[in-house]
């Protein structure tokens, strides 16, 4: 595991970031730099990964901070937008598709910002969603990626930043901080003994 600037914070690569935020604001304001800290070295990708809409927003706050149009970027397929999908396996077949295209392309280091929804009705149920995102710690480990996955305190329910911020991540940013997670459980012990003791899967 080597270390690699994340903007404002130096995280590991490979790594899996659960970042705790409140609103729209103090998203970008992490979420930025970090985006942005990656745009000058040639060597590094982009990578926008959401519900439709998503990643466009947050990289058209790009564009506006760094103050240029990011299309070269695009087209020499530095940045990617990608989109989650229903079927949660399709999902994850995305993000891998998108990672094996950067490495094919010779990126050194990928800069990944996934954004999903929770209990939205065009998405996958919890327990997918769950399933997805501790599945997303062994699809990580084998490319030089820093993942960052927002959670909105104020929108979410207790239950995603419960069972998904705090147990799926081995790392969490909050309040500009980066730390060790200690509430974190790894993948295979995640999938055979948490999904199946999910409580509203026992009502």
């Amino acid at each position: 595991m080597t270390p690699g600037t994340g903007g404002a914070q130096t995280f590991p690569v490979p790594s899996h970031v659960a970042l705790l935020h409140n609103g729209e604001a103090e998203l970008r304001g992490a979420a930025i730099p970090f985006l942005r800290a990656g745009l000058d070295p040639p060597s590094q990708g982009l990578f926008c990964f959401g519900e439709p809409g998503v990643g466009e927003r947050l990289l058209r706050a790009l564009e506006l901070s760094v103050g240029r149009d990011l299309s070269p970027e695009y087209r020499a397929g530095r940045i990617v937008v990608g989109q989650s999908d229903p079927d949660v396996d399709r999902q994850l077949e995305n993000v891998i598709a998108a990672l094996e295209a950067f490495r094919a392309s010779g990126f050194t280091l990928v800069r990944f910002v996934g954004i999903n929804a929770w209990d939205a009705p065009a998405f996958p149920p919890p327990e997918d969603f769950l399933w997805f995102e501790s599945k997303l710690n062994e699809i990580i480990s084998a490319f030089p990626v820093m993942g960052l996955c927002p959670y909105d305190l104020g929108r979410m329910p207790a239950r995603a930043i419960a069972y998904g911020a705090l147990e799926t991540h081995p790392l969490v940013l909050s309040g500009g901080v980066l730390r060790e997670n200690p509430q974190f459980i790894a993948p295979d012990r995640y999938l055979r003994d948490r999904l199946v003791g999910l409580p509203w899967l026992q009502a």
